[in-house]
């Protein structure tokens, strides 16, 4: 049975009432869910649903419910609340009305892409091969990171009628991902960004050595070839996988973060008590995600279909098949507006071809940012996968 949902922020949801928003979105363009942000990292956007004033800002990534606190008793770090939701809780508005409307609430949990954390508490964020810490990334080897994590899922989903989780970024991130104004003056290729990207904290170094890997060595062997790369500018033309294959401490080493991001997937899956969707943002050396293996673990995976072309939804669905993942397991992602989606023929097109790979979900982006009349798009969109 196809399931279709709506990504959204909470204050796109509450801007104007609540109620009639979540009812409208239910009883006329027919969606089963809303995929709420409940943890979201920095952003700045344009709402072109608002009268007046267009641009909403967040200079720190935050939480956009009340959590309890005392969830989070066995981890120093705690969460950052945003501003929108100190005096209000539009968690419990939002909850409230998909309740009455018979709607089911996601919970879209922006995970380890986290600037406040990282920067709050560096001693928990991904540091590379140069003893930089990544100021975005907490690390998902940090034991307190972790903790912290299956806390803030276990709060979300006992104080709120959360349906379902739908985790982004619960792995490593790249050096890439900040949100700063980047200067860079290197050709930097495939290679040098996934060995930029390497993690070599504390918390890493332990599990390296727990699993009989020499981390500094590791570490040294990248440097180094990050310092020649440096000083000449040349990328590499030799490929991620026969770089590892040629390096066996190298590939043990990213065999140990795979597990680090499987084992984190397996507690936070065993903590909650409602079905957890993971988006397959990143591959595995780089994100240190095993997609089959996360597949496993968790009850649904999610890709994101945000092209027009429908050879290349069908392609992006079958090449996740292809890693030993049932389409049934395949929860697909549209870009609802330009350029993913310049018209509502391409809409419908797009979610009819992942619909006949035989994807159990579709999920479309996002109700905040797509000009108002994209939602009989989406409309239409539903109608076609349920055969109306």
């Amino acid at each position: 049975m196809s399931y279709t949902t709506l990504w959204a922020y909470t204050w796109d949801l509450t801007y104007e009432s609540t109620a009639d928003t979540i009812a409208y979105l239910k009883q006329d363009v027919g969606l089963d869910a809303l995929s709420v942000a409940t943890s979201y990292h920095t952003y700045e956007m344009l709402c072109p649903h608002r009268s007046g004033p267009k641009f909403v800002w967040a200079p720190e990534a935050a939480v956009y419910f009340q959590p309890t606190l005392s969830h989070y008793e066995n981890t120093p770090i705690k969460p950052n609340v945003s501003p929108t939701a100190r005096v209000n809780d539009p968690l419990r508005e939002i909850g409230n009305a998909c309740v009455a409307n018979g709607m089911g609430l996601t919970s879209w949990t922006v995970c380890l892409h986290n600037s406040y954390l990282a920067s709050a508490y560096p001693q928990h964020a991904q540091v590379n091969a140069f003893g930089d810490v990544l100021p975005h990334a907490p690390c998902p080897s940090s034991p307190a990171v972790r903790e912290y994590m299956t806390a803030l899922l276990i709060d979300l989903t006992t104080n709120y009628p959360v349906t379902a989780i739908e985790v982004e970024t619960l792995n490593f991130n790249g050096y890439s991902q900040g949100h700063y104004h980047e200067k860079i003056g290197l050709p930097i290729g495939a290679l040098e960004s996934f060995l930029f990207s390497l993690c070599f904290c504390d918390h890493c170094s332990d599990r390296a050595g727990t699993a009989n890997i020499d981390a500094q060595r590791v570490r040294s062997s990248v440097a180094e070839y990050l310092d020649k790369f440096c000083l000449d500018g040349t990328p590499s033309e030799q490929s991620i996988e026969d770089h590892v294959a040629g390096n066996e401490e190298l590939a043990e080493y990213v065999r140990m973060r795979a597990e680090t991001v499987a084992s984190l997937t397996r507690m936070v899956k065993g903590a909650v008590t409602v079905p957890v969707y993971y988006l397959l943002m990143g591959n595995y050396f780089g994100s240190g995600m095993d997609h089959h293996e996360i597949s496993r673990i968790v009850d649904r995976v999610e890709i994101l279909a945000y092209s027009p072309d429908t050879d290349q939804v069908r392609e992006s669905i079958r090449q996740t098949c292809n890693q030993g993942i049932a389409p049934e397991n395949i929860h697909a992602g549209f870009g609802a507006y330009y350029p993913a989606s310049p018209d509502e023929e391409t809409l419908i097109a797009t979610t009819e071809a992942a619909l006949d790979e035989g994807v159990s979900g579709f999920s479309y982006y996002n109700y905040g940012i797509m000009p108002r009349q994209n939602l009989q798009w989406v409309k239409s969109a539903v109608k076609a996968v349920n055969g109306a």
